[in-house]
């Protein structure tokens, strides 16, 4: 019995000394029994290094093993029935489920149970105290120790709580996979396979304390115990000498100290340790530098050293994606040009998560073999989904947002489509509930008349079928774990889950994508794996629906797919801690930034590092605080850092993945102290894009975007590279549509009369508001009207709904007025309110579907409506009161035919809100209103770009329709009015009266629009105008109208301003019927066409690209504005720069589109043309 100690620096030959010797011993000793203990993740690594060095390459009576592996093997020799293990994921099930029952005696924890993380900080707590031997008793004998305050006193009695009740769950039962080496240390004494043999523990920094409580046990039955320990050997040192945190060789002396001392406590001999200290290390012996780097890393005083460039970089990146794309451009080279194997190669990184998915990316992009040694998290998988989403249906009562989380998995149907339809019918009719979900769908939404409610319902049945299974199997307010279980197993098979992430894994594997291949292979296993243990452990509890699906979600989350690497010449990338390199001679380490490496690593767990340091001056034995493991991961850097034989990288970026700017870690000054020549090198100086087809093409692609620079001399090679692919026959056309990709100019079109005739027919019909539209931007037009795009209808209230809600409010409140015989002069404030209420509370009833008694909020709502609308009929009626004009209509449907060329036509539709008049002997003056719920007003310019036509042509309709009531009378235009429906405020001052406030809100209310400037009409609107009225936008001076404070028009300028958009409606007519979808959006001010548009991912217009642009309108003076009206309808000719093209059109070189276009196609073709030469055969770019 004995002890020997292997000690040396990283890469001193340790490993393969004591592999060879036990090699050797076995070869002596066939009957002999030899074990080498590793780490679980290096026992693979160890088999292939002892069977490439074992002389019959087989491992035959050496086991290489980790400790649990061990337990096991010793468990099997003794017949020992196998403890039931109780892994991470069924811990984590069986902790939910015990916190759940004992919420009443928990003061912290309680609280938290449902945040995200929480039941794993508790297991992660738990597994802690089990490994350093700590038990309930423990916990609370320290809420009465030193310096324990309230809030560490009730974190320790709630983990007490729970430890206690599953100490108590697990007793006689199961143990977890901490107690695996405690059950071990009871029979080892048993096993004739331990007594006499030859142990090697190989590959550890330090041991918990069961471990070491095995070691002492095995160094009384082992005839020789052989531990490899990591420290740079110096003449004249001694391992065992005291050391505090700060050696970077710590936790080596206190590993050997105590080995030693379990040595003496166990009556085991300690030989002489094996000391490898001869320079260089044998990993080294051709890398000067990286010699240097293992003597001195962390070490104080340090020696420089001068010319170690080649074996040492430091790259500076713009951003992560960039250090990837660097890293990746570099590896090739090292393949291509200088002979590597994948497998030579090693990338570790300091934010593995952070990193992984770019890597995985650029690494498929690049065609290099890469094995991620993580593992996967499964969380996002479509079947966790799918389970979890289920159990939401039932425990949310078939909310919308389950039932599609449910439906779009992937694994329920493969009808996207009808999915897609069923979503559309469900947001518009507001589908809740399992009785909306269960019933015949019959009605349909405005707008949705072209569903198919016949497909949708035979739809609907089939996805509800196995849903009602479900329900009707978990119905009840407690049942057994197990039913549940089983019916979400019966709902996977009835879906067929398993064969179509069979189909999945295929599709993916077929495509390169081995990661996800493995994960929608094993996921359906691992998922039936945890429901059988749900069985196993709680098969008979009773929980409610939100227990079950809470404590099922504790299993998921600790669900993961381990990676296995697909081939053996593969680049490894990991991080520090778990990743196990060996033979490695060039390492990346990437992303070596400050905060990430060293890592930050306050503790996010149950207790604070503030709380450790107490409970370990209480002499409670813990994992290491913060401060501690902040000086462990230098000695884990150490080892990291001096794994590469030939070459080290060290890279970080100057932004993060979010933008954010972050600086170099520490790390790399520290290396620049110790080797004064090297330099930080640039991404772009160190990318070579001739290495690669990729590279090739990237470079490629930056040249061609840079216009102005192709033919620069550092160019060259990017027009080498163009030509020689272009010239290859399987790139030629790749590269054609990358050249015109760059050159590519948005150039106007159309889609032809034949196409547009088709779309639109003959005669083109619709509303006002669709001629605006199209005067917005055509495009939008073509795709809302031609396409039929639209925008899904949610079931809930929006501005449409509020504007809506007045309009008819209003309609309905005018019509009861007259079918109830009132008098708009005469009607009291009481018959008002009455009416008014009356009204919203008829137009409420009936609106969408009953939606505004769907919600408390629409309830609000409905109140806020008759508000508004009792207030909006207050400063109507005072309008009608001040003036001579009587309501004559309400929503008068009014309609417009405007001949077109070739027999074609526009037939517009719409309705005017309200219509009064006043007559007299000859003449009837017309007024209309337009009630407007947003803030428009009448803009002269707006109506003059075709932007605000409504008003005109519904007047002219008016005027028609009363000259066709009333023959031998001339209908006269007295005004065109917006009115918006508000509720103002104004600020009251002191000594302001009611009456002057109420004075003030009607000022605020007063109509905006165009009137007659007719003095005669102004009186008739507004009788007792004197200065500026408050009903309609005139003031007077001296008894003639104000123009600058006035909107006013001429009788002959509104007949002209019909004119002018009768011929606006017929212009913007044939160019729709001429099929013009030209994406020309406008521009006045600030405003413009996109501010609304909801199809800005369809159309792709982009300012940064050639040819798209805004129309901006001249900014224009109304007198300006009649005086061109004027003109065209006198014949003579409009004036051509009331629009100005793409005056803001930004260009991103500064450089005449056109000019640049041509030259960069010119400079393509002469490229095309120019031969490669035979200094450049391709072999040499290739």
């Amino acid at each position: 019995m004995g002890l020997c100690i292997i000690a040396g620096g990283s890469g001193a030959g340790k490993t393969e000394y004591i592999y060879r010797k036990i090699i050797e011993l076995s070869a002596k000793e066939p009957e002999g029994r030899f074990f080498v203990v590793t780490p679980e993740q290096a026992t693979m690594q160890a088999q292939k290094e002892i069977v490439r060095l074992h002389p019959n390459h087989g491992t035959l009576n050496i086991d290489i093993v980790s400790f649990e592996r061990l337990a096991y093997r010793i468990f099997s020799e003794l017949s020992l029935p196998q403890p039931e293990v109780l892994d991470d994921t069924g811990k984590n099930m069986v902790l939910r489920k015990l916190a759940g029952e004992k919420m009443d005696e928990l003061t912290m924890f309680s609280s938290h149970l449902n945040r995200p993380g929480f039941i794993s900080e508790i297991k992660s707590m738990l597994s802690e105290l089990y490994q350093y031997g700590a038990t309930p008793e423990d916990l609370k004998a320290q809420t009465a120790g030193e310096h324990v305050g309230q809030i560490l006193a009730a974190k320790l009695s709630d983990m007490e709580v729970i430890f206690e009740a599953f100490r108590e769950f697990t007793k006689e039962k199961y143990i977890t996979l901490e107690e695996l080496l405690d059950v071990l240390c009871r029979v080892a004494d048993q096993s004739a396979l331990l007594k006499d043999s030859t142990m090697v523990l190989d590959g550890y920094t330090g041991f918990t304390p069961i471990q070491y409580r095995l070691i002492g046990i095995l160094l009384k039955l082992c005839r020789n115990v052989f531990v490899t320990v990591s420290a740079t050997m110096e003449p004249g040192m001694d391992l065992t000498a005291e050391s505090d945190e700060t050696d970077l060789f710590d936790m080596s002396r206190k590993m050997t100290g105590k080995l030693k001392q379990l040595a003496e406590e166990n009556g085991a001999k300690i030989y002489q340790d094996l000391v490898f200290s001869k320079r260089p290390l044998v990993r080294f012996r051709n890398s000067p530098a990286l010699d240097h780097l293992e003597r001195t890393f962390f070490r104080y005083p340090y020696t420089r050293y001068y010319g170690g460039e080649r074996e040492i970089m430091l790259v500076q990146a713009k951003d992560p994606a960039d250090e990837i794309d660097f890293i990746t451009n570099r590896i090739e080279e090292l393949v291509k040009k200088d002979g590597y194997r994948y497998r030579d190669i090693a990338l570790v990184c300091g934010d593995l998560p952070g990193y992984g998915r770019e890597i995985t990316r650029s690494f498929e992009e690049n065609r290099i073999p890469l094995f991620l040694d993580e593992n996967r998290d499964v969380s996002g998988n479509p079947l966790i989904r799918l389970i979890q989403s289920a159990l939401d249906i039932l425990q949310k009562g078939f909310d919308y947002e389950s039932m599609f989380r449910y439906l779009r998995t992937g694994l329920v149907t493969e009808e996207t489509e009808a999915v897609d339809r069923l979503e559309i019918y469900v947001r518009a009719m507001g589908i809740r509930g399992f009785a909306k979900w269960d019933a015949a769908w019959e009605k349909t939404f405005e707008g949705g008349e072209n569903l198919n409610l016949v497909e949708m319902n035979a739809f609907r049945e089939k996805i509800m079928e196995p849903l009602r299974v479900l329900r009707e199997r978990c119905a009840g307010r407690g049942v057994p774990v197990a039913v549940v279980t089983d019916a979400l197993k019966e709902l996977l098979e009835t879906l067929g889950a398993e064969e179509k992430l069979e189909q999945f894994s295929e599709r993916f594997a077929d495509s390169g994508m081995d990661r996800e291949a493995r994960e929608y292979e094993e996921i359906y296993g691992l998922v039936i794996e945890l429901f059988e243990k749900f069985k196993s452990l709680l098969g008979d509890e009773c929980v409610s629906r939100r227990e079950y699906a809470e404590i099922l979600s504790a299993g998921f989350s600790e669900l993961s797919v381990g990676m296995i690497p697909a081939g053996a010449d593969r680049v490894v990338c990991g991080d520090l801690k778990r990743t196990r390199l060996d033979k490695i001679k060039v390492l990346f380490f990437l992303g070596v930034s400050q905060g990430v490496v060293p890592a930050d690593h306050s503790k996010g767990g149950l207790f604070t590092d503030n709380e450790r340091e107490i409970l370990k001056k209480n002499s409670m034995e813990l994992a290491p605080t913060a401060r501690e493991e902040g000086f462990m991961e230098r000695f884990y850097l150490y080892l990291m850092m001096t794994k590469p034989s030939d070459q080290l990288i060290l890279s970080y970026p100057t932004v993060t993945a979010e933008g954010k700017q972050t600086r170099p870690s520490g790390i790399i000054g520290e290396m620049k102290k110790r080797f004064p020549d090297l330099f930080i090198r640039e991404t772009e100086a160190e990318k070579r894009p001739d290495i690669s087809v990729t590279a090739a093409g990237r470079a490629i692609l930056s040249w061609l975007q840079e216009p102005d620079r192709l033919m620069d001399p550092e160019n060259e090679k990017a027009r080498e590279l163009y030509s020689f692919l272009s010239s290859d026959e399987a790139k030629a056309k790749e590269m054609e549509d990358l050249a015109k990709a760059v050159a590519y100019s948005y150039k106007k079109g159309g889609i032809g009369r034949a196409a547009a005739r088709e779309l639109y027919g003959t005669l083109l019909r619709g509303s006002v508001t669709r001629m605006e539209g199209y005067a917005g931007c055509a495009y939008s037009h073509f795709l809302n009207h031609g396409l039929g795009l639209r925008a899904g209808r949610e079931y809930e209230l929006d501005l449409s709904d509020m504007g809506n809600l007045f309009h008819q409010s209003l309609d309905t409140f005018f019509r009861n007025v007259r079918d109830h015989g009132k008098d708009f002069r005469t009607i009291t404030d009481a018959e008002r309110r009455a009416l008014v209420k009356r009204a919203v509370e008829e137009v409420s009833a009936k609106y969408r579907n009953t939606i505004m008694k769907s919600s408390a909020r629409n309830a609000y709502l409905e109140k806020k409506v008759e508000r508004i609308t009792d207030r909006t009929v207050r400063a109507l009626i005072y309008q009608i009161r001040k003036g001579d004009f009587e309501p004559e209509a309400f929503e008068v449907d009014v309609s417009t035919r405007i001949p077109l060329k070739d027999g074609e036509a526009v037939n517009l539709r719409g309705r005017i809100d309200r219509m009064d008049v006043f007559e007299d002997e000859d003449k009837i003056y017309v007024k209309i209103m337009d009630y407007k719920s947003g803030s428009t007003s009448f803009d002269l310019a707006l109506l003059y770009h075709g932007l605000q036509l409504q008003l005109v042509v519904y007047m002219d309709a008016a005027l028609k329709l009363q000259e066709s009531r009333h023959p031998g009378k001339q209908a006269v235009p007295a005004g065109i009015f917006y009115y918006h429906i508000d509720d103002p405020v104004i600020d009251r001052e002191d000594g302001m009266t009611d009456e002057e406030i109420e004075a003030g809100i009607l000022r605020k209310l007063r109509m905006n629009g165009l009137v007659n400037s007719s003095l005669d009409v102004i009186r008739h609107m507004d009788r007792e105008i004197e200065k500026e009225s408050d009903v309609i936008p005139v003031a007077l001076k001296d008894g003639y109208v104000q123009e600058l404070k006035s909107s006013v028009a001429g009788g002959k300028r509104f007949a002209h301003l019909t004119d002018y958009v009768n011929q606006k409606l017929r212009e913007m007519g044939e160019e729709i019927l001429d099929g013009n979808v030209a994406v020309d959006p406008y521009k006045q001010g600030n405003r413009t066409a996109c501010d609304y548009c909801p199809y800005h991912s369809v159309c792709g217009f982009d300012l940064k690209t050639d040819g798209y642009g805004f129309r901006r309108f001249k900014p224009m003076k109304a007198q300006e504005i009649w005086k061109e009206i004027d003109q065209e309808e006198d014949g003579e000719e409009m004036d051509s720069g009331a629009v100005e093209e793409a005056a803001d059109k930004v260009d991103p070189v500064q450089l005449d589109p056109g000019k640049t276009k041509k030259k960069t196609l010119e400079v393509i073709e002469s490229g095309k043309r120019k031969s490669p030469g035979k200094e450049n055969d391709g072999k040499e770019i290739l």
